[in-house]
């Protein structure tokens, strides 16, 4: 069959198809591309902070593990309320002891609604719009007193069931507005928690806002929500920290 001059030799439609499908293809590809940069990106970045944290371990004189670990028997059994929010493992631990105290230090992450708590063990709800990942540097320090059980947290932070799983009891102190405006306190024994947040206490917790403190007889867990921490960050931490127990341990003595 003899040719046409200027028939194509195919339609225009096929090589539009043709067009589509390759455009399709390199959008994929270019996704595929951006998703492998991000996860590798996370991983540098987690291994990066393993390495920082590392060096930040060695001058606080602790020990130290990298990387994903399960939460250890002994500080499960203290039942803080923030090891309820999330799965059994926490990363990046620190530990020994520091200027006579025992301590430990990790990062704790889980899933919550936007205002309030986490999910615990159980699934994520299905509602992904209104969850946000919550990532926290976290304090554990043995005090050489015993203190009442309590929850102190900030007044603007995210709506929590503390009250009913621990049987807790809001306490008002009414000679400190400014307190109680800026931390919701809970707690059993509402005579000994007063004595314990002595005008001392109220003033440095006013001057350092939203630390959320749960307290459990000698030990105390320290840290902000959402609030992880970078290396260099952790040494001043630790001593905010030291200088709130030491407060907390003076007014004890006092009381």
């Amino acid at each position: 069959m003899a040719l046409v001059v200027g028939q194509p030799l195919i339609g225009l439609d096929y090589w539009s198809v043709i067009a589509s499908r390759l455009s399709d293809d390199m959008s994929k590809i270019a996704i595929l591309i951006v998703v492998v940069l991000i996860i590798a990106a996370g991983i540098y970045s987690e291994l990066q902070r393993g390495n920082n944290l590392t060096h930040t371990a060695k001058r606080l004189g602790l020990d130290f593990s990298s990387g994903l670990q399960p939460v250890t028997a002994e500080l499960r059994a203290l039942d803080f309320d923030l090891l309820r929010q999330g799965n059994e493992n926490l990363a990046n631990r620190m530990w020994g002891r520091r200027d006579g105290y025992s301590i430990e230090i990790f990062d704790y992450s889980f899933d919550a609604t936007a205002a309030g708590e986490g999910f615990g063990a159980h699934p994520v709800a299905d509602d992904q719009v209104n969850i946000e990942r919550r990532n926290q540097t976290v304090v554990r320090l043995q005090s050489t007193a015993t203190f009442p059980d309590f929850d102190l947290s900030p007044v603007s932070g995210p709506m929590r069931q503390v009250a009913s799983r621990f049987a807790f009891t809001p306490q008002v102190l009414e000679a400190n507005r400014a307190f109680g405006q800026t931390y919701r306190l809970l707690a059993r024994d509402a005579e000994r928690c007063r004595k314990l947040f002595s005008p001392e206490v109220q003033a440095f917790l006013i001057s350092h806002p939203g630390l959320v403190v749960e307290g459990r007889g000698s030990q105390l867990l320290f840290y902000r929500f959402g609030r992880r921490l970078k290396a260099k960050e952790i040494p001043s931490f630790v001593a905010e920290v030291q200088a709130l127990i030491g407060l907390l341990e003076a007014a004890m003595e006092a009381a």
